[in-house]
């Protein structure tokens, strides 16, 4: 904790120095006009440069997580077929096997 107390005031002592050194520049200062002008540096820089970028990293993005979808989806289909297999190699499948357990399933036997 005393680390970052001394780290505190080292910072606060830079920053009274710079602005006793340019009181003028202080005093000048108009932080609503530096904020303004700072929104239209980022709305200028967001429409340049990092909107497009922003949507091809979503656009790839979105694109892993679909493929991972459909990965996850055909794991899901193949272990459900396997589960069917497995009923109907035991003889609950419900006609598969010739057993139609009197559901009139395979009226052919």
């Amino acid at each position: 904790m005393l680390f970052y107390l001394i780290i505190f005031v080292l910072s606060a002592g830079g920053i009274v120095t710079i602005i006793l050194r340019n009181r003028e520049e202080f005093a000048a200062f108009n932080f609503a006009n530096f904020m303004e002008g700072l929104v239209a540096d980022a709305k200028a820089a967001w429409h340049s440069h990092l909107r497009e970028r922003s949507f091809t990293f979503l656009e790839k993005r979105l694109h892993n997580v679909r493929i991972l979808a459909l990965k996850a989806e055909t794991r899901l289909f193949r272990a459900a077929k396997t589960i069917r297999g497995i009923k109907e190699r035991n003889g609950n499948g419900g006609g598969a096997n010739g057993n139609d357990h009197g559901n009139g399933a395979d009226l052919n036997h």
